[in-house]
Parts: C-alpha cells; structure tokens; sequence
C-alpha cells in the first residue's frame, strides 16, 4: 500500500502523543517550581519586589559625629586689644592721670629734675609712634600727606608734659651725632648731664629726637632712642 503526506502511520501518531505528554509534565513542573520560588521569596526578612517601600531596618541611618573639643566647649572671650597687643582702635587716645601704667612708650624727652633726696624725676611729653595703615590714617586726618612719608608717622596732638623717676638701674642707649644708625649704650651720667644740660656731649638735640622708655614698677628702667630717616 502506498503512502503520502495526508497519512501516516499509527506508530507516528503514538510518538506525538507521547511527545504531548512529555511536554505537559515539563510545563507543569516550570509553573510548580516558580511558585514554589515566589513563596519562599515573600517568606524572607526583606521584600525582593522594588515596587515596596523600604522597610526601617533598610532605611540608612547616619550617626552624629561625636562633638570634638572645638564643638563641645565654650568659645572664649575674645582678647582685648590692650591684652593682646594688637593695635588699639583709637592709638592715639590721650590717657589720663600724670602716672602711666607699666608699658612702652614713644615720647620726647625734656628736662631732669631732682636727684638730690630722691630718684631723678625724668620730664617728658608722651607721643605716638605710628605705622602702615594707622599712620596713613593719621595723616589723612590731619590733611597731611599719603601715604605717610617713610612708612611712619609721629602724632603729637598735646604738649602736656609728665615725670616719672628713674629706677636705680637703668639703661639707656642712643644714636651719636653724626652716626648711623644703630644705638650704642651710653653712660647714666652722660645721659643725666644732657638731659639737664649741665655737660656737653654727642646726644642728638632734644628738640629734634624721639625715645622710648620703659616702666616697670611705676620707674623708667630702660631708655632708647627712635632711628627716623
């Protein structure tokens, strides 16, 4: 018996069946196993579905830095300018009284007196020794040139004159006539005699030279002249 493409033989149709079969026994293990999968995943302790908010034990959390010494403490005060040594807001504010507290000062130098029952008392008029900025300020102010001259600028504004004793020691140093320009120790005697001007010497003229003294313990203890150019 002949045979073509529109029948086949009973074996062929037994294969496919079987075939079938086979297959639907696959399909139904893939389904069984994936939800198998998918209800072991909605047991855990976290959510596999992004679709989900995110539970508090997955939310980060950031830890406050513990405070350091500079977070903890209490800034201090600042230091006033009179303690710090930084320049005063007013520099050349007059103080009052004619005893100034122990410290450094600019002045000019005018006469000595006594000496005889007591410490010599030393005549000054106290000026201000300025620089930078400040002495540009100052000379703006008072309509003078700018910037100042030099890089400094001397503000004496009152003549009024105070005295002070020399301690028993002290020291002095000042520039000689016709030197320059470092300072050079001199003798108290010398410096005495010019001061009241009782002797001769290399001293440079009163009128035209500027000193700083130092007090301490309410008593000149050093004396030194300004170099100006």
């Amino acid at each position: 018996m002949s045979t073509n493409g529109h029948h086949g033989s009973p074996e062929t149709g037994h294969n496919r069946r079987n075939l079938l079969i086979i297959g639907a026994i696959v399909l139904a293990l893939l389904v069984f196993g994936g939800g198998y999968a998918i209800g072991r995943g909605n047991t855990g302790t976290e959510s596999a579905s992004p679709s989900l908010a995110p539970s508090a034990s997955r939310t980060p959390h950031t830890r406050s830095p513990e405070p350091g010494p500079s977070q903890s403490e209490t800034p201090s005060e600042s230091v006033s300018s009179s303690q710090s040594g930084l320049a005063d807001p007013n520099p050349t504010a007059e103080p009052l009284g004619d005893t100034l507290p122990d410290g450094h000062y600019f002045v000019r130098l005018n006469d000595v007196q006594g000496g005889e029952n007591g410490p010599p008392l030393v005549t000054y008029d106290l000026a201000y020794f300025l620089t930078g900025a400040d002495a540009d300020q100052a000379a703006k102010d008072r309509g003078l040139e700018t910037p100042a001259p030099d890089g400094y600028f001397i503000v004496n504004d009152s003549h009024r004159t105070r005295h002070i004793a020399l301690a028993d020691a002290f020291g002095v140093r000042y520039i000689p006539e016709g030197n320059c320009c470092q300072p050079v120790k001199a003798h108290n005697a010398q410096f005495l005699g010019w001061l009241g001007e009782t002797t001769q010497s290399d001293f440079p003229p009163k009128e035209t030279s500027w000193w700083w003294i130092t007090i301490a313990g309410g008593e000149v203890t050093r004396v030194e002249q300004q170099f100006l150019p």
